[in-house]
């Protein structure tokens, strides 16, 4: 099996495997609160690099799309609320992500690690994100709305 063979989700799962015990360990060494404040930092400059880079016009057909390859190998349980060409709106309802962070005891920075990466990655498509909530940070569903980017 090469990586190529590998679902969005077992590549999170290999890569978190390995960054949890990295950051709790720096968490122990540095302070907790500083290494978030690092990781909250680190998304903040990723995501105003999305924001000046030049987007390509949004393609919101292609959503759907996209949100299959996140939720492969069963990794999402999602209802899509809305799309048309101007947007697209869904409801992640079981989310396998924030499991993984809860077997390996970093639910609490999962969001730092996992989930605020969908904004970057909305800019970087031509999209907008606004987010209310997160099953990694205790809620029922995430509520991902997405817009194309002005």
């Amino acid at each position: 099996m090469s990586a190529r063979d590998l679902t969005f989700y077992e590549r999170i799962a290999i890569q978190m495997e390995y960054a949890v015990p990295l950051i709790r360990d720096l968490q122990r060494s540095l302070g907790e609160q500083q290494v978030n404040a690092a990781l909250e930092e680190r998304l903040r400059r990723q995501l105003e690099a999305a924001r000046e880079a030049p987007a390509p016009e949004a393609d919101m057909s292609r959503m759907e799309a996209g949100t299959e390859l996140y939720a492969a190998g069963g990794a999402l349980d999602y209802e899509i609320v809305a799309s048309d060409a101007e947007r697209f709106d869904l409801d992640v309802t079981r989310c396998g992500y924030a499991q993984l962070m809860e077997q390996l005891g970093a639910r609490d920075i999962g969001h730092l690690l996992i989930c605020n990466l969908d904004f970057a990655m909305a800019e970087r498509s031509g999209t907008q994100l606004t987010r209310t909530q997160t099953c990694m940070q205790g809620a029922a569903f995430c509520d991902f709305r997405y817009r194309k980017r002005p």
